[in-house]
This record gives C-alpha cells, structure tokens and sequence, in this order.
C-alpha cells in the first residue's frame, strides 16, 4: 500500500486502522481455532514466527486501536521469553484436532492477543470471518 504524502510524513495512515483482538475473542474457541489453524497454514517453524511477527508489526502501514478508539501499541516484549519458541511450536505450528477445544491458557492471553492482532493487522481478508461459524437452518435445537 502506498501513503499518501500526509501519511508519509507521519509514517503511517490515519484511515487504515485495527482494532486489538478483544477478550470475548480470546475466550471463543472458534476464534481460537481459526487463529491457530491460520497460524498454521502459514507454515513458519517455531524459530522463525518472533522476526515475522516483528516484520508484520513493523511493516503495518496503519495503526491498532482499543475498545474506546483510543490508539494502543502492543507489548512485543511478551515474546521475549525464554520458552517462547516453544510456546509458538505449540501454539502456531500444530493444528489443533478436531476433538479438541482450544482455549488460550491465562498467562498466554496477551501473546495471543498480539499475535491474533498482527495477523488481522497483516491479512485483513484471509481473517475477517475468524470465530464466525453458519447456522444451520436444517437441524432443529
């Protein structure tokens, strides 16, 4: 995306915006799925996903807003630990079975919703319908 010459002087564009990933996001497992299953498909090993995510970040020509349309900036730190590629091996690099539920463990929550937002932030298509699953009028409750 190119900026205009306004955008360009301030470094990115006032009308291209995201809203951070929210609570009642992290706590859906359909959107949980579909965030790990996209993380997935992107097909980075556990080394790799911090300098991308970083990249993604970095290169976003827009900017990230709270729920108050406030903007926010994310904490990238929370992928300084020393245990992250393990928890990206486990939480980006397999897909999550069928059988399972997924959620987002409680000290994991601020890396999931960093993650999910610089994913949104970067593919806005491919994840626009994340946790929205049909209904389906044939079966009735």
């Amino acid at each position: 995306m190119k900026l205009c010459l306004n955008c360009l002087m301030r470094g990115y564009c006032r009308r291209l915006f995201i809203a951070v990933t929210t609570d009642d996001e992290l706590d859906n497992s359909d959107y949980i799925r579909d965030l790990r299953g996209f993380a997935h498909s992107l097909n980075f090993n556990d080394e790799d996903w911090h300098e991308f995510l970083t990249e993604l970040y970095r290169d976003f020509p827009g900017w990230i807003m709270d729920e108050d349309g406030a903007e926010v900036f994310l904490n990238m730190e929370e992928f300084e630990r020393p245990s992250i590629r393990e928890w990206f091996r486990d939480f980006c690099c397999k897909e999550v079975p069928g059988h399972v539920i997924p959620h987002v463990r409680i000290e994991a929550r601020e890396r999931a919703r960093i993650l999910a937002t610089i994913l949104r932030a970067s593919f806005p298509i491919e994840t626009r319908l994340w946790g929205l699953r049909a209904d389906n009028d044939n079966n009735p409750q």
